[in-house]
């Protein structure tokens, strides 16, 4: 796919309904959306992970959580989190470890190796991405992060899930 969405168009003029509302904005955000499963199989493929692994990856970046909390956030049975949580384990991304605060539960989180491959694979990104930004006046990031904020409101209440899960 090029920068300016060289597959299909999303939402092909002959299917739209009559009272379809677009922007030029909102196709550009669109075709964003659309690259992001690509790219997490890409980063899967790159990590030697099934995508259902990089998203418990993901998770566990931001904070270590107990089985039962992942498998909620992954939407999975808690019998199938904890295969994935043993797979993760032996491949050295991931360790069970007592919870300070709780001697009965047992937290989830990235090891070092772990966390390190996560971040060689996306770092690359991450660096491009603050390099498109060069350009843009400090008004002109300012409309941008404030439309992004916008746009994560909307996409939340699209769904059934709140900003932590």
């Amino acid at each position: 796919m090029d920068r300016n969405g060289g597959r299909a168009a999303p939402h092909p003029e002959s299917r739209r309904p009559e009272d379809w509302t677009t922007s030029d904005l909102s196709e550009a955000l669109y075709r964003v959306l659309l690259a992001l499963p690509e790219l997490r199989l890409s980063l899967a493929e790159r990590l030697d992970l099934n995508p259902s692994e990089v998203d418990a990856m993901e998770h566990l970046m931001g904070d270590a959580m107990g089985p039962v909390e992942l498998s909620r956030r992954l939407r999975m049975t808690s019998a199938s989190a904890t295969v994935l949580v043993d797979r993760l384990e032996e491949a050295g991304h991931v360790v069970r470890e007592p919870d300070p605060t709780d001697g009965r539960r047992r937290l989830v989180r990235p090891t070092q190796q772990g966390a390190r491959a996560v971040f060689e694979q996306i770092g690359p990104m991450v660096s491009d991405l603050v390099d498109a930004e060069k350009g843009l006046t400090a008004k002109e990031r300012a409309a941008v992060v404030g439309y992004l904020g916008r746009v994560l409101d909307v996409l939340y209440e699209h769904t059934d899930r709140g900003p932590s899960s």
